[in-house]
């Protein structure tokens, strides 16, 4: 009986073997995502995973180049150098762009992109503003259909280069009958858009176009790009597909090559399985692993000889957020003083945690700015670890022990109120470790903090709506400009974009209208630095962190280049060696 049951086990675990087993010879690029996006909206869905999708199946008018850090043309002939007074930029729209059902790509889709964007029913007004600050209009050329002219409200750095971040969607596929052409863009910036403009017709149409169901549809998840999404299973895979007849195939650009004839984003939210993934080859790429599991496996000969792999350096970076302007009634005003909210500076041990978190792969900013950026305030000193210093800030700010239990109470509105305040956080295994390690240092000073975990879509409701007392955050980064209106500016405050703590005043507004209306690098960049050194005194984040960027790509493709620049790689171009193409290969445990 034993024997049989021993041969069972053999059979069933050679039959596992054989199906988890990968052709190597296959021009397919397997790549390792974290989680699956929240969708692939075009506009209303705002993820990194997101994003990872969007490279590959979308296209902008001009991109920044990973290599050199310039902008280049993508779907424009050239980038426009502007008027005399830099208030109009005039595009033209390189030949032969189709999309995916033959439809030339015009100026009409671009006009009916920027229509989309700046639309208050457009459910985008996290990103909304870093468009409606800057774009007047958009004119058509009445003769040619691929030229147009972006007109701006006034001289804007980020005007530019304002189209390298926008997607383009096709006019025709979601607007067939016409009806935004009722809208002008004049309409669109009207304060009271939604009383004047919003019609049934247009309430309707843009019930549909919010619908959840358009992030999941194929047919709607149609872009420029070279692919297009074929498959999507659920907390598993999403597999793009290389199109047929792509208009870019002639195109000399190495952003319009497509060498994979599938990318396939794998889900895998353990890191014990990314490890594995890469020591069995099941994956091609990532960006994703742990740091200690990569430094693990860079030890190993097999490991090393399969892939190549690498620490860079990156522009995104993690905060604490402080809710600066709570109800008072659901969440206490703890973070109102500047005093308590420079002492949750002190009480942070930032250096530990990267020491212990990072294993020293990530590096300390004093700024909203990376410390890689020319415009970063490098005269901002780093707050150390100071539980003493902390203590002497609370009690200044009010905050003290008045019963002995080791918590500092105040009274608040009559009432004794201990300083236990929510921290909300991303659950995961390491952003749980994280606060842990924050919740007891600030223990020490007498504060407690109370752990509250949540997924990705309700921690960023709860931001959005200021429905926090302070969240452990991160933002992206970028080489770009950072337009700082959309985190900072106090209308952001108001109107629930990205600015949760509620920073500001009419001080800091104005030195991101001068960092934004000029074209003089100067003060461009003075305003910047002085609005770096406001933010640092005011402390509405404390600032953590940037981890390195963690790169692991398979040796089978050529042209494996990592990048600072997101997403630090560029899967399209991966180009399969002739020595897998000749022979059938397949995946083999490391050990």
């Amino acid at each position: 009986m034993f024997k049989k049951i021993t041969l069972i086990f053999l059979l069933l675990t050679t039959i596992q073997s054989c199906i988890n087993k990968r052709d190597l010879s296959q021009n397919t690029v397997i790549a390792h995502i974290l989680t699956q996006p929240d969708g692939l909206h075009p506009f209303n869905d705002n993820s990194v995973q997101r994003s990872y999708i969007f490279n590959y199946t979308q296209k902008t008018l001009i991109k920044l180049d990973l290599e050199s850090l310039e902008y280049i043309p993508i779907l424009v002939k050239e980038i426009p150098k502007g008027s005399d007074d830099n208030l109009s930029f005039s595009y033209e729209l390189k030949n032969g762009i189709t999309w995916d059902d033959g439809t030339p790509f015009t100026a009409k889709d671009v006009a009916f992109s920027v229509k989309i964007m700046l639309c208050p029913l457009t459910n985008n007004s996290q990103i909304r503003g870093n468009y409606s600050t800057i774009i007047k209009n958009i004119e058509l050329d009445p003769i040619n259909p691929m030229k147009f002219t972006m007109n701006v409200k006034t001289v804007n750095w980020g005007a530019r280069t304002i189209f390298s971040e926008l997607n383009m969607v096709q006019k025709s596929l979601w607007d067939p009958k016409g009806i935004l052409d009722k809208i002008s863009f004049e309409d669109l910036h009207s304060k009271d858009f939604k009383e004047k403009i919003e019609t049934n017709e247009i309430s309707e149409w843009f019930n549909e176009y919010n619908s959840g169901d358009n992030s999941y549809k194929p047919e709607k998840l149609t872009g420029l790009g070279a692919y297009k999404v074929t498959e999507w299973v659920t907390e598993q895979y999403i597999t793009l597909e290389r199109k047929e007849n792509w208009w870019g195939t002639k195109d000399t650009s190495i952003y319009s090559k497509a060498y994979p004839e599938r990318i396939i984003f794998k889900i895998i939210k353990e890191d014990a399985s990314s490890y594995l993934a890469l020591k069995n080859q099941d994956i091609d790429v990532t960006t994703r692993i742990g740091t200690v599991k990569l430094m693990k496996l860079q030890e190993r000969e097999y490991f090393n000889n399969n892939y190549d792999s690498d620490f860079l350096n990156q522009y995104s970076f993690n905060y604490i957020g402080l809710n600066m302007k709570p109800d008072g009634i659901k969440f206490k005003p703890f973070f109102v003083d500047q005093k308590v909210r420079r002492a949750m500076a002190y009480m942070t041990p930032v250096d530990e945690i990267i020491e212990v978190m990072a294993h020293g792969k990530a590096g300390r900013q004093a700024s909203n700015i990376s410390a890689l950026k020319k415009t970063y305030n490098d005269t901002l000193e780093l707050i150390p670890l100071d539980i003493e210093k902390a203590k002497e800030l609370l009690t200044e700010a009010g905050w003290v022990d008045t019963d002995g239990d080791n918590i500092r109470d105040k009274i608040i509105d009559g009432v004794k109120t201990p300083f236990k305040f929510k921290l909300n956080y991303m659950s995961s295994p390491t952003t749980k470790e994280i606060v842990l390690m924050i919740k007891e240092s600030m223990y020490k000073a007498g504060v407690i903090a109370e752990l509250r975990p949540m997924d990705f879509s309700i921690f960023y409701k709860n931001a959005y709506d200021h429905n926090f007392e302070a969240m452990l955050g991160g933002w992206g980064g970028s080489a770009s400009y950072s337009n700082p209106h959309q985190l900072w500016h106090t209308s952001s405050w108001v109107n629930k974009g990205s600015n949760f703590c509620g920073f500001g005043d009419a001080e800091s507004d104005a030195l991101i209208k001068e960092a934004n209306e000029t074209l003089d690098p100067e003060i461009h960049k003075n305003a910047l630095l002085k609005l770096q050194a406001r933010i640092y005194e005011d402390q509405p984040y404390v600032f953590l962190y940037s981890t390195q960027r963690k790169f692991a790509i398979h040796k089978r493709f050529d042209n494996r280049g990592m990048y600072f620049e997101r997403p630090g790689v560029m899967l399209q171009n991966l180009y399969l060696k002739e020595t897998f193409k000749s022979s059938s290969l397949t995946n083999t445990n490391g050990e």
